[in-house]
């Protein structure tokens, strides 16, 4: 393992010193929290992390010495801090970067230790520092009566130990104990960069805390650092929210009991290739597009022999977008003309509110939009969401033989860099969470921040993707030659035509937050109420 550039100048500043001490969390350790006391919101829930703090002040006043270990914390807590001490197993891991400078520093002969302001236990230390690979000497707070903020702790680690202060050099992030107080002690100090709040999209809540923290420290992580601002959506965004879709899906086909799962093509396809890498279900991709299912109309010849090869029939479910669910009626339709018995649901992204009126008894579910105020959201959205989730692959437009005819003969797909970045997030999560869950609704609300809120850098830097449906546009549909005020019918059809609507809107200044609100209102009712109607006559 090779430490960055960074962190290679933290080497040779350490070699004139025999002894090297280093802070422990944040520093050896990540734990995957935005601040410390987010561990205690994880354990105890929102109320129980102020009793939770409230039990800690009492502890320390009580001690006499200011320092309280989490035993003694334990007796003023309402809660069993039994539930912190496995949390913390659970979210701390090794820090990449410091451990290749403690690789280093221990191939060169240094004698190394950690000292560390905290209330776990030496022992408990020791325990998360081995499960990490890391192997030294603990000095910790609650233990010795004194932190390092004062200097205290440093020079205790000194009387202890025997050395003088100039044969040390303590390394960790905290400019106030790590710096400062060890300098009181006359030990030098090295700091290496805070993880502090990078994210630009993903909104800290309670639901989201974990995986909130784990973007942050990857995106603040200088091994190997993201540095295209694309990639960095993808990170953030397209990854969190794949993820939590195919975990949701995986739930979701267990509960109901599907044979198998069919992707739908284009829309489906980087979640399709996320699913199959994390599971081993029984899960195919269907080459099935609007265009293809109304060419299927006239002549169901071809389409019948190509589900009938795919297995597309049976106690199945179709995993799409799903704004109002045609192919899986349409599906299911020619599933029955193969299969009486089928009945094939549907596992969506999304839905609008024409699809939930239908009175069917095949069960369909959505993921992110699923209750009434969602869904009008997501009818704003949905072809945005599509842009960065989907894939602008080859589209079939009919069926000859069994097989798949092609619009074209080759992808025009340009998110390659979003997929990039969203590769590495799940990746990254999957190594070290071990494909824990996150939930849908909080990696939602990236998008959203993304979609309704865009800086002039973000329309700068995906102003240039295209949607594609029955015709190709870009997904800002907007003309600076074109005066819109003498020409609403223009307004109304490039509106119409921009997937992402909230940057298009965003173009009119600071009329913005009204022409939202009102297409909100108008245009999202309109269409809200046309897809009503059309569902209720069965005409979709």
């Amino acid at each position: 393992m090779n430490p960055c550039e960074k962190y290679t100048e933290i080497i040779k500043e350490a070699e004139p010193f025999d002894v090297i001490t280093f802070d422990v969390f944040d520093t050896l350790l990540i734990r995957d929290v935005m601040k410390p006391t987010d561990v205690f919101q994880l354990s105890y829930g929102k109320g129980g992390r102020y009793l939770r703090s409230l039990a800690e002040i009492v502890a320390k006043k009580r001690s006499g010495t200011g320092e309280a270990s989490l035993t003694e914390i334990d007796r003023y807590c309402p809660y069993s801090c039994d539930r912190e001490r496995k949390l913390e197993k659970k979210l701390c891991r090794v820090n990449p970067d410091m451990y290749a400078v403690y690789l280093a520093l221990q191939k060169a002969g240094k004698k190394l230790y950690a000292i560390s302001d905290m209330y776990l236990s030496s022992e408990e230390i020791t325990d998360l520092l081995k499960a990490a690979g890391y192997d030294l000497p603990v000095m910790v707070s609650c233990e010795m009566g004194c932190s390092k903020k004062n200097g205290e702790l440093f020079r205790r680690f000194l009387e202890t130990c025997g050395y003088a202060p100039e044969q040390v050099l303590h390394i960790g992030d905290d400019p106030a104990a790590d710096g400062t107080g060890a300098e009181k002690a006359g030990i030098r100090s090295l700091l290496i960069p805070k993880h502090t709040n990078r994210l630009a999209y993903m909104k800290v809540s309670g639901k989201n805390l974990e995986p909130a923290a784990f973007i942050n420290h990857g995106l603040c992580r200088a091994e190997n650092p993201i540095t295209d601002p694309v990639e960095r959506i993808g990170y953030e965004i397209v990854g969190p929210m794949t993820l939590a879709f195919c975990q949701w899906v995986h739930r979701k086909k267990k509960e109901e009991g599907y044979e198998r799962l069919f992707f739908l093509s284009r829309d489906m396809r980087f979640p399709y290739e996320v699913y199959r890498r994390i599971y081993h279900d029984e899960v195919h991709y269907l080459r099935i597009s609007r265009k293809s299912l109304r060419s299927a109309r006239e002549d169901d010849t071809g389409i019948l022999d190509y589900l009938r090869q795919e297995k597309s029939y049976g106690k199945v479910a179709v995993v799409d977008t799903g704004w109002v669910g045609v192919a899986q009626v349409e599906i299911d339709r020619h599933a029955k003309k193969i299969d009486s018995s089928s009945d094939v649901g549907g596992l969506y992204l999304g839905t609008k509110l024409a699809y939930r009126l239908r009175k069917r008894s095949k069960k369909s579910y959505a993921c992110l939009y699923s209750n009434l105020p969602e869904q009008m959201e997501c009818e704003i959205s949905s072809s945005f969401l599509e842009t960065l989730i989907g894939t602008n692959e080859e589209q079939v437009i009919a069926y000859k033989d069994g097989q798949p005819v092609y619009d074209r003969e080759e992808s025009k797909d340009r998110t390659n860099l979003l997929k990039k970045g969203a590769k590495r997030f799940i990746r990254e999560w999957l190594r070290t969470k071990g494909n824990k869950r996150i939930d849908p609704k909080a990696a939602r609300g990236a998008f959203e921040r993304l979609f309704y809120n865009p800086t002039e850098e973000d329309m700068k830097l995906l102003g240039s993707l295209h949607y594609e449906d029955f015709k190709d546009t870009s997904i800002i549909s907007y003309d600076p030659e074109t005066d819109y005020r003498k020409n609403p019918g223009k307004f109304l059809t490039d509106l119409g035509d921009s997937a992402w609507k909230g940057a298009y809107l965003k173009q009119f200044g600071g009329l913005y937050p009204f022409l939202l609100a009102g297409y909100f209102v108008f245009g999202g009712g309109r269409i809200f109420l046309a897809d009503a109607i059309r569902c209720i006559k069965r005409e979709i």
